[in-house]
């Protein structure tokens, strides 16, 4: 008798594993769009994809030298719901799984000139593993009324079982192309799609009811063209603290020379972008003292517009002109708090340039 019952306790603990593995592999399922108006079956609805093709990417001989920024698709928002299909009631992040699988990204650009990634929130992610980025927004929350936990199953048909509330959400991430100087091989992507990322849960990915990014023809050029950048400094004057508040006080107009060598060169337009550290939200940098971090702030504008520049935005730089490229911003002084000391600000702005 006790070897018996020894083995049916054996037999349920292995059971009961089986079951919290498989639920959590399966915790959610996550469809592009916001919440449906009707009740659906969840099993029936396909896998949503968006498809980013690259194109043709230029590649100087300045690009080759050092770990530089070759291309940059525009930011893509894409909104999601997750729902609870799995029926475990409980809260989740939505996650980000890089590649695909088999790693076919991360085998692909091995060993390669190239380096492929996600920007997401201001942070490069490079596509070399099948890490995964935790986006920190809710996909599914815990639902505590048992009556609407059930009704949260009906409504994609998964019985009278209890399942989390549903979240709508938004990402906006982009998809980069760098350099890679170490490395000699050329890659191309130009035939098939290629799955960059999927959408899931904590508990891993799936094989369908997900969302995907994915890419498509890449084609690499090379070319003889040198870019060589050089530091701007820019002096925005000075201020009274009895200035408003969230509103720009003035403008301060400046240019990004960038100097080109290169017969080739004038064939092919520029794209640019501007990136910081002291960033303080989308449109806005801040100071790098600590006396004056968070309570004075500069915004970028595209030179007589009123519309300040996203951080990461990319931009068109245009053609190039005997042997420079230039281009034109101003740059506008905010008050995001009120000064309560005076003192000498300053912060950094990188730009990067690349061909079109």
């Amino acid at each position: 008798m006790e070897r018996l019952s020894l083995g049916l306790i054996q037999t349920v603990l292995l059971f009961i594993l089986s079951m919290i593995t498989l639920q959590n592999c399966w915790a959610l399922a996550c469809l592009e769009g916001t919440k449906e108006r009707r009740g659906f079956d969840i099993t029936r609805i396909q896998s949503g994809l968006h498809t980013t093709s690259i194109g043709v990417i230029r590649i100087s001989s300045s690009s080759q030298a050092q770990e530089t920024l070759l291309w940059e698709s525009n930011q893509i928002t894409t909104t999601f719901t997750c729902y609870d299909d799995s029926r475990l009631n409980k809260s989740e992040n939505v996650f980000l799984y890089l590649d695909d699988k088999k790693s076919t990204i991360k085998n692909r650009f091995q060993s390669s000139n190239l380096v492929i990634g996600i920007r997401y929130n201001g942070r490069e992610y490079p596509i070399d593993s099948t890490y995964r980025i935790d986006t920190g927004k809710l996909a599914i929350k815990t639902q505590p009324n048992r009556a609407q936990a059930i009704q949260n199953c009906h409504f994609i048909r998964k019985g009278n079982s209890l399942c989390a509330d549903p979240q709508t959400i938004t990402l906006t991430y982009s998809i980069y192309i760098k350099s890679n100087p170490r490395m000699k091989k050329k890659v191309n992507l130009t035939k098939g799609i290629f799955e960059i990322f999927q959408v899931s849960g904590r508990g891993g990915r799936r094989t369908a009811t997900n969302f995907y990014g994915k890419i498509s023809h890449l084609t690499t050029n090379y070319i003889e063209c040198t870019l060589k950048l050089a530091t701007e400094n820019v002096d925005l004057g000075s201020y009274s603290s009895f200035e408003e508040t969230q509103q720009v006080i003035r403008k301060t107009p400046f240019a990004i020379h960038v100097q080109i060598e290169g017969n080739n060169c004038a064939k092919y337009p520029f794209s640019g972008k501007f990136t910081s550290n002291q960033k303080y939200d989308d449109h806005t940098i801040t100071a790098i003292e600590p006396s004056m971090k968070n309570l004075v702030g500069i915004q970028i504008f595209p030179k007589n517009s009123k519309k300040a520049l996203n951080l990461d935005q990319k931009i068109d730089f245009g053609l190039s002109h005997g042997g420079n490229l230039i281009k034109e911003f101003d740059a506008g002084v905010i008050f995001l708090r009120k000064p309560t000391v005076g003192g000498v600000f300053t912060s950094t702005l990188k730009y990067e340039v690349y061909f079109k």
